[in-house]
């Protein structure tokens, strides 16, 4: 009884142990198992899903269609990140020229920022605002006086100028009397010097900033000089604008070397106009039999939606907005001919998502070098920016003003002293004569300026308005996400570069003993198509390229002409002949394969002009010889070498870097969010 009592203790006890073991190895197991969050683990770095999505909708724009892919990507985003460690590991982090590089990158970025959010988007938000009304103006001009030498004397000009402002302030007469007694305006009998409606964008920003800062019958507040001298504008009216119709149009394409032409296409469209108003015929019919815009003919002239002024040519802008829908046009002269134009629909304004990207097109042709050079001067007043003009005559005293900040060594003449010395200081402190010239060695628009007292100066402010603006963009790294990771992205991708460029490139130089058996086992594949060589005389005119010709049918040497007279930029000094090309490379070439070397062409239509040519050469396909293909052979067998080395290089960093990856965690991956039960 005893023993049985002695086994069942012993029996328990093993079973005790046996229990505890096993929930050892549990805790155990549960204690080192690797969550499901994590892809992949190397010495310093985890990968995780949220990133790993994160870069994968950044590079790849959609999600993954299958497990495949996000395999394949784990592979990629893995070695990404293995080599950013070996990068830092390596220290190249830590190299003066790759935080110089990115320094550069990061200032540059930051400007680009600086003007984005603090000028362009906050104008192109009053463009699309303003543009939601347009406005009637009138003017009074004062053209500019002049001197008997015909220079213009902008001073008394000026002040006529300031004198009728005051007058027309105070005047109990008429805008209108005004206007027909003084105002020089050459239109004034037919216009009393109206000018019809405009839109914010079209005209001088400083115009849009007055007419749209004040209401009907009031004058602007400040006179506006253009190159045709000084207006006085009054604002008669404002509406709700116009700025998305559909129009049609019959054309007719002028000859602009035939001056009948005009002539004759006035009285083509006079004909087809007056058969539109007797009912002879629809627009439609009018435009599919009689419009030389084969685009659109066929579909009766139609154009689509068109935008006030995006795109549009001035006079067929202004003719257009002044109908309305149904009506038809006189005949108006564009810069592409003669048209007659109808409106077929109107639509309201596009919501300014829609319109954002042609505003911003607008604002920086139209208004950016305005607003920029405004923020500058402010941004000089609050920094209180002085320019040390004792310096600056130092400087013009030591240097050589004949020749520009382009001749080497212009500065060498400057005493150390002077070096030294501050040009001018703001409240960021002090900026060296030794700074500006160390900027001016650098900064390509600072470059071919005489060394002049001006230039100087300007240069100067060059370097402290940089500054400046540098100044306003400290913290934009926790300020605006997209700029930190934009930085990040920068810096990571030209980490990735130089070590590759170390570990990869620099060991696969090919050298001509290598390149040789190289192209001996591949030289068919580099091989020269089918080619011609050609001469061209290229003008805008057929009429003369018809008289060539004929000059060279008497006698005259083909190429002679060509070297004189073509038209095309660049082949003057080659006599008109281009390199050989392709058969098939454009219309010239095609050309060109069909005729007999040494025949001469009659002129063809090609790029907007007419071209003559002469065949100098044809080729058949050939393979390349060694020293041909030579640029081609060193790219292929680089990359040939460069890609084993590659994969052997990335196996060792896998290695050195305990790079651990779990692709049965992708299934965690880009999961679909669940609402009421329902995948979406």
């Amino acid at each position: 009884m005893l023993n049985i009592l002695r086994q069942i203790s012993l029996v328990k006890t093993a079973l005790i142990r046996l229990l505890v073991l096993a929930l050892g190895v549990q805790l155990f197991s549960a204690c080192s198992s690797v969550p499901d969050s994590v892809l992949a683990t190397m010495a310093g770095d985890t990968i995780r899903v949220p990133a790993y999505e994160e870069m994968f909708l950044r590079t790849r724009m959609t999600a993954p269609v299958d497990l495949g892919e996000k395999q394949q990507f784990l592979n990629t985003f893995t070695d990404y990140r293995l080599k950013l460690l070996e990068a830092s590991a390596q220290g190249l982090d830590r190299d003066e020229a790759f935080q110089q590089e990115v320094q550069q990158y990061r200032d540059q970025l930051a400007l680009t920022f600086l003007y984005d959010n603090e000028l362009v988007e906050p104008g192109v938000r009053t463009l699309y605002d303003r543009r939601l009304e347009e406005v009637k103006l009138q003017h009074l001009v004062v053209k500019w006086v002049k001197f008997a030498d015909d220079s213009i004397d902008t001073l008394t000009t000026r002040r006529k100028a300031e004198d009728m402002f005051e007058m027309v302030k105070t005047s109990p007469l008429p805008f209108d009397t005004l206007i027909m007694r003084f105002s020089d305006d050459a239109s004034k009998e037919r216009t009393t010097g109206e000018l019809g409606w405009f839109i914010a964008g079209s005209s001088f920003p400083q115009l849009d900033d007055m007419m749209y800062s004040i209401e009907p019958g009031e004058y602007a507040p400040q006179l506006l000089r253009t190159v045709f001298g000084y207006h006085i504008f009054k604002l008669l009216d404002r509406k709700p604008a116009r700025q998305r119709l559909r129009p049609a149009h019959i054309l007719y394409r002028l000859d602009l070397n035939n001056p009948n032409d005009t002539t004759a296409g006035y009285a083509h469209l006079s004909l087809v106009l007056d058969s539109l108003k007797r009912g002879l015929a629809t627009f439609e019919e009018l435009a599919l039999h009689n419009s030389q815009d084969s685009t659109s003919a066929a579909s009766g002239g139609d154009l689509g939606w068109m935008t006030r002024g995006i795109n549009l040519e001035p006079r067929f802008e202004t003719a257009l907005f002044n109908l309305e829908v149904g009506e038809v046009s006189n005949i108006i002269r564009t810069a592409f001919g003669m048209h007659i134009i109808k409106v077929l629909d109107e639509e309201p304004p596009l919501p300014y998502e829609q319109q954002r990207d042609d505003l911003r097109r607008i604002y920086r042709n139209e208004r950016f070098a305005m607003d920029y050079l405004n923020f500058v001067y402010d941004k000089r007043e609050e920094y209180q920016l002085r320019i040390n003009d004792n310096v600056a005559n130092q400087i013009m005293a030591a240097v050589d003003t004949t020749i520009t900040t382009s001749t080497p060594g212009w500065h060498k003449t400057l005493p150390q002293e002077v070096l030294d010395a501050y040009l001018l200081r703001t409240t960021l402190g002090p900026v060296s004569v030794r700074d500006v010239v160390e900027a001016i060695r650098t900064e390509p628009t600072a470059q071919m300026r005489r060394l002049t007292r001006i230039n100087i100066d300007t240069l100067a402010l060059l370097v402290a308005d940089e500054a400046i603006a540098l100044d306003q963009t400290a913290g934009y790294e926790q300020k605006y996400p997209m700029f930190a990771r934009l930085l990040k992205e920068y810096r990571e991708s030209t980490l990735i570069s130089n070590l590759e460029q170390k570990e990869i490139w620099d060991k696969v130089e090919a050298s001509d003993t290598e390149l040789k058996p190289y192209w001996e086992q591949h030289k068919e594949k580099y091989r020269f198509p089918p080619r011609v060589k050609f001469a061209e005389i290229f003008t805008y005119n057929e009429k003369q390229a018809r008289q060539y010709l004929d000059s060279i049918a008497n006698g005259a040497d083909f190429q002679y002409i060509a070297a004189r007279y073509t038209q095309r930029p660049g082949l003057y000094s080659t006599e008109g002949a281009w390199e050989y090309l392709p058969v098939d490379e454009n219309e010239l070439a095609k050309k060109a394969a069909k005729m007999r070397v040494g025949e001469i062409s009659m002129p063809i239509s090609f790029q907007g002009g007419f071209s003559v040519i002469k065949v100098l050469d044809q080729q058949l396909s050939r393979t390349k010889t060694f020293e041909e293909a030579r640029s081609e052979l060193i790219a292929a067998y680089n990359q040939d070498r460069g890609n084993a080395r590659r994969e052997a290089w990335m196996q060792a960093l896998r290695t050195k870097h305990a790079l651990v990856s779990y692709p049965e965690h992708l299934e965690h991956t880009f999961v679909p969010v669940k609402d009421g039960g329902e995948e979406k």
